[in-house]
């Protein structure tokens, strides 16, 4: 976010004169690099938003294996669950923060808009007799009232208009479920954190030490997964299960 610079006439006129503007030609340019990297990310996002909700049956029909399978259960799904409401902005399914310059960056999982899912709040009886899962919503912290759409898992059938539900019972769960995967992460992060702490002091009193430094020991060892890679193999699964 920009923020304004305060000066007097006399310190503008001096800045001029030097040819030193407020913002610099490599300032803009990084400005111009990050807008074409969001640009890509989004596209990129709205690839896979299209291919999970193509393949929604098939995650429907997984899900307890999805959600017990970490390296399924930790896929970024952030772009998946969109919301908002009046005065409060929209649905937070992304947490950056910013640790000794460092950006870390907590999305919400898989695993836990699965779970999420699994509320009747974010359940609709779709026509075929199958189960639409919201994916949007919108409304009012004040009124309560909302809008909202949903997808069938069984025929694809797009559900629009969704209303008489509890605006807060969507943002405010949804949010609270999101705090659970942020609380998981930081909590792997210590345990790790300690873990490295242990190994270290070990190393120590067996002269083991060349270069101290508890971070040498930190490791993180968890399978990575994307969601491409997911369909794929529980495609296979299904696949190998009918021969």
């Amino acid at each position: 976010m920009a923020h304004a610079i305060q000066e007097s006439f006399r310190d503008f006129y001096k800045r001029q004169n030097t040819g030193l503007n407020l913002i610099s030609e490599a300032m803009k340019q990084e400005q111009a690099e990050h807008e074409k990297l969001r640009d890509f990310h989004e596209k990129r996002y709205l690839r896979k938003y299209e291919l999970f909700y193509k393949n929604l049956g098939l995650i429907i029909r997984n899900k307890d294996e999805i959600i017990n399978t970490p390296k399924y259960a930790n896929i970024d799904a952030h772009y998946l669950l969109e919301g908002g409401g009046c005065f409060i902005g929209r649905l937070q399914t992304c947490q950056q923060y910013n640790f000794a310059g460092t950006l870390v960056t907590i999305n919400l999982k898989l695993g836990t808009l699965l779970k999420i899912w699994e509320a009747e709040q974010f359940q609709v009886e779709c026509s075929c007799g199958g189960i639409a899962y919201i994916r949007h919503f919108v409304g009012s912290p004040l009124s309560g009232s909302s809008c909202a759409s949903a997808l069938c898992s069984k025929c694809g059938q797009e559900i629009k208009g969704i209303k008489n539900r509890s605006y807060g019972k969507y943002h405010f769960f949804s949010n609270k479920m999101h705090y659970h995967d942020i609380d998981l992460v930081v909590k792997k992060i210590l345990c790790n954190w300690i873990l490295a702490e242990e190994k270290y002091n070990e190393d120590v009193k067996k002269g083991n030490v060349y270069m101290p430094s508890v971070g040498e020991n930190l490791k993180s060892n968890d399978e990575f997964c994307n969601l491409e890679t997911m369909i794929h193999e529980l495609q296979l699964k299904e696949f190998k299960a009918v021969q």
